[in-house]
């Protein structure tokens, strides 16, 4: 049983969630028969291949007919759960991203209705789809908390609107590093700046984008905000490999730096610069108490 909860969860099942649950998952929707759940799905048991026993008395060859299709019964149990494992493992991208699917489609089969949603499918993010007669854009607004997170995922949405640059057939993509209020488009989405810190960015997208292939625009559409999170948390990681190569080696050049101000008579390693022989004098224990040897030549009495 797979029991989900999200935000936004209504307006998502009233805007293709529907849909969605009846075309990709009609055999595990139990509804909202769940209290504080959204979705509830499960598998019914009568729909599993059981084995079977072999009946006392049965013969040798019964048994190893039995004992074979039990075998085969066993495949078709693990095929079965690996299909339901992927199928909901794909469910919470599907399902909160259905409201694109549903859009993707309208201009696909050349729907003209025109319409404006708002899903808070994140704690303090939205998204919103806006259909028109002959194309669909999707608005995400983007929020780090953390400075660094901010300042990456700007320059990575600054980047990607670059990119269109080198396909004819590319993605009309628009940045708003800012929430202007004044502007038509921030004031049509009553965007909070609060709720922004990294601004938003939209798609726009028409029929040639979809007609070959729905599925890809479908899941790269659902599954942007945690591309950018997970390209925020890559480069974060290859900063930190670099500054970790540098300090190592600007160790390895300090230590294979000769020291200042050292008298002559002390050895140095000639690879890391460490020395070899200690310049204090030597110390031997002698009956559990430690006493320096000295070099007669260097001391006289009287």
């Amino acid at each position: 049983m797979l029991a989900f909860k999200c935000f936004g969860a209504k307006k998502i099942i009233d805007n293709g969630g529907k849909d969605l649950l009846k075309e990709k998952y009609s055999e595990f929707d139990l509804g909202d028969t769940y209290k504080d759940f959204d979705v509830v799905l499960t598998l019914n048991p009568d729909s599993k291949p059981s084995k079977a026993k072999a009946p006392s008395g049965a013969s040798d060859e019964d048994k190893a007919k039995i004992k074979e299709e039990n075998a085969l019964i066993k495949i078709k149990l693990a095929e079965l759960a690996d299909e339901v494992a992927e199928k909901w493992c794909r469910f919470k991208s599907e399902f909160m991203g259905a409201p694109i699917r549903k859009a993707l489609i309208d201009i696909k089969e050349e729907n003209k209705e025109n319409y404006l949603i708002e899903i808070p499918y994140r704690s303090k993010e939205k998204y919103w789809v806006k259909k028109t007669d002959s194309n669909a854009i999707f608005y995400f607004s983007l929020h780090f908390t953390d400075p660094t997170d901010i300042a990456l995922a700007k320059i990575f949405c600054i980047e990607l609107k670059d990119t269109k640059k080198s396909s004819s057939q590319a993605v009309s993509t628009q940045y708003y590093p800012k929430i202007d209020k004044s502007s038509d488009v921030m004031s049509e989405l009553n965007i909070d700046p609060k709720k922004s810190s990294c601004g938003a960015i939209s798609f726009n997208l028409k029929s040639t984008h979809v007609k070959k292939n729905l599925e890809t625009a479908v899941y790269f559409l659902t599954t942007f905000r945690q591309y950018v999170e997970y390209h925020v948390r890559m480069v974060k990681c290859l900063l930190h490999n670099r500054i970790r190569k540098r300090i190592g080696k600007f160790e390895i050049v300090f230590e294979k730096a000769l020291r200042e101000g050292v008298q002559k008579q002390s050895e140095y390693k000639t690879t890391i610069g460490g020395a070899e022989k200690s310049d204090k004098p030597e110390e031997e224990k002698i009956s559990g108490v430690s006493k320096k040897k000295y070099d007669e030549s260097e001391y006289t009495i009287g």
